[in-house]
């Protein structure tokens, strides 16, 4: 990043990557964990329970992409 971009973003841009790099851990372990439970659910309603797990896993990728997007 040129010096009129540090300028603009009014912050240290080790500091910015630093909070990018964790906003993006914390989403991709979000997929993680909604994935993962949407694999493990049982019992008798787990057809929908898996369905609705698999969708917020979907938007935590989301998420994580847009992050990556913002780190790149």
């Amino acid at each position: 990043m040129g010096s009129k971009g540090r300028e603009i973003i009014g912050m240290d841009v080790d500091e910015l990557l630093d909070l990018l790099r964790r906003a993006y851990c914390d989403e991709w372990l979000a997929y993680y964990q909604y994935w993962l439970g949407a694999k493990l659910v049982k019992g008798p309603m787990k057809d929908a329970v898996g369905a609705k797990l698999l969708e917020h896993a979907t938007e935590e990728l989301l998420h994580a992409d847009m992050v990556a997007m913002r780190i790149i």
